[in-house]
């Protein structure tokens, strides 16, 4: 365990300094470059954020779960957001939601 969370360390660690930070994967592939996968991330005040693991080379990041479907009417990704109710998947253009879900 460290600063910034878990990662993987050689065994002679702190000596060797060869580290992995251990990365949650959400099973989506980007929808920016369509090559990397959507990871989860925590900014510096430990809020969860998305993020794509090809980073710097592709700069998207959400604050909403991306789920890996695209909207129905203007082809953009659709996101898991929390409400009240349970969680509900909308549109970040705002044109499409679908109800709650528990």
């Amino acid at each position: 365990m460290g600063r910034y969370g878990k990662f993987y360390a050689c065994s002679r660690f702190p000596d060797c300094r060869n580290t992995k930070a251990i990365v949650k994967k959400i099973g989506v592939t980007c929808p920016k470059c369509h090559v990397g996968e959507v990871i989860e991330r925590k900014s510096k005040k430990n809020r969860v954020f998305y993020g794509c693991s090809r980073f710097p080379d592709c700069d998207f990041v959400s604050w909403d779960k991306p789920i890996g479907r695209d909207c129905p009417k203007d082809g953009h990704f659709l996101v898991e957001k929390k409400v009240k109710g349970g969680t509900q998947v909308v549109c970040p253009n705002g044109d499409y939601e679908e109800p709650p879900q528990k």
